[in-house]
């Protein structure tokens, strides 16, 4: 008795048959959006990389904005700078309560609230390491008085203070944050046992100056 003759399993092209035409138009957009998107990423990633030349010195300001800091390109995962020295970065903030009176809050140490969580944690969570690249990229963008470089450096300014609003408490009810100021701590890191001691130099503390705070500067979600 002959075998019975194999029957082909419906493919792509007859499940989109099984569409109405709604819902074809709309696998369609999405399609076309995520190739797009990906030409877009593709080419800014390509400029940002690239020596300088016409295109980057036209639209080198607005690659830049979309690339930093979430998409900033690093060669630190196959080639890795010892780190010497460890920062931490705290923020305190200015409250203005409902009579008009101003507060000052105490100083938070962000890095130490990121650390706590890391530590013996077997799934780390990347959002904790948001802080230290968005500090990175604030000083790389800003001159030596804080001030921003561009539109990277604004982007990075915001970004920062972001980050920073999430991982602070609540405000009192009826107060509102006017100001926001930073505090970096460098600690040099001690080598290692068989190398020679030197001379261990004490932390630096530097604070930084204070910010204003708009509604933009919150995630969403919160307004002070």
């Amino acid at each position: 008795m002959d075998p019975e003759p194999s029957r082909s399993e419906p493919g792509a092209r007859e499940d989109l048959r099984d569409l109405s035409p709604g819902q074809r138009l709309a696998v369609l957009g999405a399609a076309v959006a995520v190739a797009l998107g990906l030409v877009v990423h593709t080419g800014a990633t390509f400029l940002h990389l690239a020596p300088r030349n016409a295109a980057t010195d036209a639209i080198g300001d607005t690659v830049n904005s979309y690339m930093a800091p979430e998409f900033t390109q690093s060669w630190q995962l196959f080639a890795p700078d010892i780190t010497r020295t460890m920062t931490a970065v705290g923020a305190r903030v200015e409250l203005r309560a409902a009579d008009g009176t101003t507060t000052v809050g105490p100083w938070r140490d962000l890095t130490a609230q990121d650390l706590a969580e890391l530590r013996g944690n077997p799934l780390p969570s990347r959002i904790r390491q948001q802080l230290a690249t968005a500090w990175t990229a604030m000083l790389a963008s800003h001159d030596t008085e804080l001030r921003p470089v561009g539109p990277a450096g604004a982007d990075s300014e915001q970004y920062l203070k972001r980050l920073a609003l999430s991982r602070l408490p609540a405000t009192p009810r009826g107060a509102r944050i006017e100001r926001i100021q930073f505090r970096s701590t460098d600690t040099t890191v001690p080598p290692p046992p068989w190398k020679k001691r030197g001379a261990r130099t004490a932390p630096v503390v530097r604070v930084y100056p204070w910010w204003p705070v708009g509604a933009a500067d919150f995630a969403e979600g919160r307004t002070s």
